[in-house]
């Protein structure tokens, strides 16, 4: 993705990381920086709002539950 800097993780990647967000990696990088914008334009998701963001990408290993757990603690973590 281009997110990590010095070797350290982008808050988002810490995110899916510590939140169990990511299983084989094949959609990894696309809900990651689907993420990426939508922090950016929404701050302050709500739960509903990240799914409805992530509707283009398809993850058929972990479901979304985590992803959007994800995403959520990344938006936090981030200011919002």
């Amino acid at each position: 993705e281009g997110l990590a800097t010095n070797g350290d993780l982008h808050p988002i990647q810490e995110a899916f990381w510590d939140n169990h967000g990511l299983q084989c990696g094949f959609c990894t990088a696309g809900m990651i920086m689907t993420a990426v914008e939508m922090i950016q334009r929404n701050p302050h998701p709500t739960s509903d709002e990240v799914r409805a963001g992530l509707e283009g990408n398809l993850c058929r290993c972990t479901g979304y539950q985590n992803i959007v757990k994800s995403i959520l603690a990344a938006a936090e973590k981030m200011g919002g």
